[in-house]
C-alpha cells in the first residue's frame, strides 16, 4: 500500500511540475513576467462614398437648312432669231381676146330647082372666125429677198437674292452625378503590441 501511495504522489508531482513549466512558457506568462507581447487584430474593409459623372442624355447634332430667297423678274428675251429668206413672186399676166379663123372663106355650089329646071350656082362662103381668150405675160416672176426680224417676248425669271444657308447646332451631352460606395482600403490582420496583461 505504501509503495502504491508513493507512486501516486510521485506522478502527481511530475504532472504539477510539467504544468508549471508550460505556464511559464505561454505568452500570457511571458507578459506577466515583463515580456513584450503582441495581439493579432483584424481590420474591416474601409468604404467611402464618391460621386462620379454619368451620361444622362447623349449629345447630338442637328442640321438646319434654309431655303434661298428668290424674286421673280421680267426680262425681254429673243423667242426666235431673225432670218433672211427668198421667195418667188408670181408672174403678172393679162387676158386678151383674139379672133381665130376656124375655117377660111371659100366657095360652094348650091343647087336650086325652078320653072326652067335645075340650076347650079357658085356661092361664096365667108370665113368662120372664133374669138378665144389668151393669157399674155406682162411681168415675169422674180426672186425676192425677204428679211424676217427677230421675235421677242417677256419671260419671268427667278433670281436668287440670298442663297440657301446651312446651320449646324451641336447639343452637348447632359452629365449627372451619382453617389456610389467604393472600397477605399481592404481589411486584413495585423500584429499590435498588447497594452494589457492577461
Amino acid at each position: 500500500m505504501l509503495s502504491r501511495g508513493r507512486v501516486a504522489v510521485a506522478g502527481l508531482s511530475a504532472v504539477t511540475g510539467l504544468f508549471i513549466v508550460a505556464a511559464a512558457a505561454s505568452p500570457a506568462a511571458a507578459c506577466r513576467g515583463g515580456g513584450e507581447c503582441y495581439d493579432r487584430v483584424s481590420y474591416p474593409d474601409v468604404y467611402r462614398t464618391v460621386e462620379r459623372p454619368v451620361v444622362v442624355e447623349r449629345g447630338y447634332r442637328e442640321v438646319y437648312e434654309t431655303r434661298p430667297s428668290v424674286v421673280v423678274r421680267q426680262e425681254r428675251v429673243m423667242l426666235q432669231p431673225g432670218r433672211v429668206g427668198y421667195a418667188m413672186t408670181p408672174p403678172v399676166t393679162r387676158t386678151v381676146f383674139q379672133e381665130v379663123v376656124v375655117r377660111r372663106a371659100g366657095w360652094r355650089w348650091e343647087t336650086t330647082y325652078g320653072p326652067y329646071g335645075e340650076r347650079r350656082c357658085k356661092v361664096p362662103v365667108p370665113a368662120e372666125v372664133k374669138v378665144v381668150p389668151r393669157e399674155i405675160l406682162v411681168h415675169p416672176g422674180r426672186r425676192v429677198r425677204m428679211v424676217e426680224p427677230p421675235v421677242y417676248g417677256i419671260r419671268n425669271r427667278a433670281v436668287a437674292v440670298r442663297p440657301a444657308q446651312r446651320y449646324v447646332v451641336d447639343y452637348p451631352p447632359v452629365i449627372g452625378y451619382e453617389r456610389t460606395r467604393v472600397l477605399a482600403r481592404r481589411g486584413g490582420t495585423a500584429w499590435v503590441r498588447a497594452n494589457t496583461r492577461w
